[in-house]
């Protein structure tokens, strides 16, 4: 049971990883359109690579986050297993 319990708490962990990389990818999508200027200064070619990047790290983080969770739904349901397990054992 503890090592189920265990694994609950790193998935969990890993959630909130990627839901603080993905705040950070939107934080930073909003910054270089609030910071960008088209008056010259940013070519489109940079604003495109910039705008590949942010998206592919906020689709691995998201990924990241669906694998985590898929993580904490099956440690939960192998830590329910155990306590029912160790009950029917014991009754």
């Amino acid at each position: 049971m503890l090592v189920s319990s265990i694994a609950r708490f790193n998935a969990a962990q890993s959630m909130n990883n990627a839901a603080f990389g993905i705040m950070q990818t939107y934080t930073q999508m909003n910054n270089a359109m609030s910071n960008s200027t088209f008056g010259g200064e940013n070519s489109l070619t940079m604003l495109h690579e910039m705008d590949k990047k942010l998206s592919l790290d906020l689709t691995s983080n998201r990924l990241l986050y669906k694998i985590a969770s898929l993580q904490e739904k099956l440690a939960r349901k192998h830590q329910e297993q155990n306590i029912k397990k160790t009950f029917s054992i014991l009754a």
